[in-house]
C-alpha cells in the first residue's frame, strides 16, 4: 500500500494490464510510477543512468503538449457529412490526429466527424513498456473493429487514417470487418517498414541508460539537430515553407519526449515494436487477405526506420499488404513527410 492508494492499485502492478489504473488521477499516477514497489522491481539489468532517465521519463507522460493526448473524437457525428477514422502508429495517440485537422478542413470544410482508435491501455499517461502485450493488442484490434461497424451505421463513407505502423493493427483487423454498405477509402501517412533493424548504438545506449522489462530490451536515445545526419529521425524540428507560409514545427508537441541532461530524448524497443508488428502479422497471415480498398499512401524516402527506404523497397513491401494502392514520395524523414501541404495531395 502506497500512501492512501487503493488495494486495486497496488493489485495492478503486478497484472500486466494495470488496467484499474485507468481512472487514477495524475497525481497518483505520479506516486505510483515513482514508488510503487512492485512496479519498479521489473525494471532489471539497470545501467548507471537508468534510474535519472526513468523519473525524467516518467514525469514527462504529463507534460503538456500540444497534440500528444487522449482527445479522441471531435464532431458530431448526427449532423456531420464526412467521417474519419484515425489509427495512431507505435506509442502513438489519438490526438496526433489534431496535426492533420486544418488540411481536412481546408479540404472538406467544418462539418466533419473525427474519431480516434482509443483504449486507455494505450493512454499518453502510461509508459511505452505497459501497453504492448499480446492481451492489449487483441482488445486494440477489436476496438477499430467496434467503432468502425459503430460509424458505419451513421456514415455511408468513411476515410480511415492510419500513422506508420497502425497500418498494420488495421491490416490484422481488416478480414473482421465483413461486408458493409460504408465505402471505406484507407489512408497510410508515414508508411512503416513490418519489421525494424536493432540500431548500431543501442548496445552503447543501453550499457548508459537501458534496462530489461519483462524480457525486452529498452534504451533511449537522445534529440537533436545535428544527429539528424546520423539518423533523420533524430531532429527536433521542421522549419517548414509552404508559398508565403513559414514556421517551426517541434517534434516534442507530436511524439513522446523528455528532458534529460541538455537535450531531448524518446525511449526505444526494437524488441518490443517487432513484438507488435509480428503479433499483427500473425494474424494477417492467419486469414492471407490483404487490403483490396482505395489505399493512398503518404511515403517518405529519408525514412529512419526503414534500412532502405527507396521507393522500389517500399514498393515491394507495400505490395505484400495492398492492392489497390497509390503512393506519393516525398524526400524527407518519418515524422517530417506529414506536413500540411503533403497530407493535402494525400488526401486530394
Amino acid at each position: 500500500m502506497i500512501g492512501s492508494r487503493p488495494e486495486s492499485i497496488v493489485a495492478a502492478a503486478v497484472t500486466p494490464d494495470l488496467s484499474e489504473m485507468a481512472s487514477c488521477t495524475d497525481e497518483q499516477l505520479k506516486d505510483f510510477y515513482a514508488r510503487n514497489r512492485e512496479y519498479l522491481a521489473k525494471f532489471e539489468d539497470r545501467q548507471p543512468f537508468t534510474d535519472l532517465f526513468l523519473r525524467r521519463y516518467h514525469n514527462s507522460l504529463f507534460y503538456y503538449k500540444h497534440f500528444y493526448d487522449d482527445v479522441f473524437v471531435i464532431g458530431n457525428p448526427a449532423t456531420s457529412t464526412e467521417a474519419f477514422y484515425f489509427v495512431p502508429g507505435y506509442n502513438g495517440t489519438p490526438g496526433q490526429m489534431r496535426f492533420g485537422l486544418p488540411s481536412l478542413i481546408k479540404k472538406f470544410g467544418m462539418n466533419i466527424y473525427l474519431r480516434s482508435l482509443y483504449l486507455d491501455e494505450f493512454s499518453a499517461r502510461r509508459p511505452a513498456w505497459l501497453k504492448y502485450t499480446a492481451d492489449h493488442l487483441q482488445r486494440r484490434r477489436q476496438k477499430l473493429i467496434e467503432d468502425l461497424r459503430e460509424m458505419s451505421r451513421i456514415f455511408p463513407r468513411i476515410r480511415i487514417i492510419v500513422s506508420s505502423t497502425g497500418f498494420y493493427d488495421f491490416l490484422a483487423a481488416y478480414s473482421q470487418l465483413g461486408k458493409s454498405k460504408c465505402e471505406y477509402i484507407l489512408y497510410w501517412v508515414s508508411c512503416a517498414p513490418d519489421r525494424i533493424s536493432r540500431p548500431l548504438v543501442e548496445k552503447i545506449l543501453y550499457r548508459v541508460n537501458g534496462f530489461t522489462y519483462e524480457g525486452r530490451k529498452w534504451f533511449a536515445y537522445p534529440n537533436q539537430q545535428w544527429l539528424k545526419i546520423v539518423n533523420p529521425e533524430c531532429s527536433t524540428r521542421k522549419r517548414w515553407r509552404c508559398g508565403p507560409q513559414h514556421k517551426a514545427f517541434y517534434k516534442i508537441d507530436l511524439e513522446s519526449r523528455f528532458y534529460c541532461l541538455g537535450l531531448l530524448w524518446d525511449y526505444a524497443s526494437p524488441d518490443c515494436v517487432n513484438f507488435m508488428l509480428k503479433n499483427n502479422l500473425d494474424i494477417h497471415y492467419s486469414v492471407g487477405q490483404p487490403i483490396d480498398l482505395e489505399t493512398h499512401v503518404l511515403a517518405a524516402t529519408r525514412d529512419g526506420f526503414w534500412d532502405d527506404s527507396s521507393p522500389a523497397a517500399i514498393e515491394r513491401t507495400l505490395g505484400r499488404y495492398l492492392v489497390n494502392k497509390k503512393i506519393i514520395y516525398r524526400e524527407t524523414s518519418h515524422l517530417w513527410v506529414v506536413t500540411p501541404e503533403n497530407i493535402s495531395a494525400l488526401i486530394e
